[in-house]
Formats: structure tokens, sequence, C-alpha cells
């Protein structure tokens, strides 16, 4: 499968940064969160 990167708004990105700060101080290294969509799909508006 091809994947894109997820269209996401300012919002979504900073719940998913907020959520990467709070898994790294749990997991206690860094987390990165990558966000894909499948590209065999429109993107929702």
């Amino acid at each position: 499968m091809n994947y894109e990167p997820a269209a996401l708004d300012e919002e979504s990105l900073s719940k998913i940064h907020e959520y990467e700060q709070y898994l790294s101080h749990e997991a206690g290294y860094p987390v990165i969160l990558v966000a894909f969509s499948d590209s065999d799909q429109a993107p929702s508006q």
C-alpha cells in the first residue's frame, strides 16, 4: 500500500504533539507519532 501524510489541521497537530510528549514522558525515551492517510481514499474536509 502507498500512504501519504495525513492532512491535519492545527488543532489536531497540537493534540498529537501533546500526546507525543505524554508518551515520551511515560516511556522515558522520545516517542514520535506519524499520521498517514490511505492514498486510495479522498481526504475528508
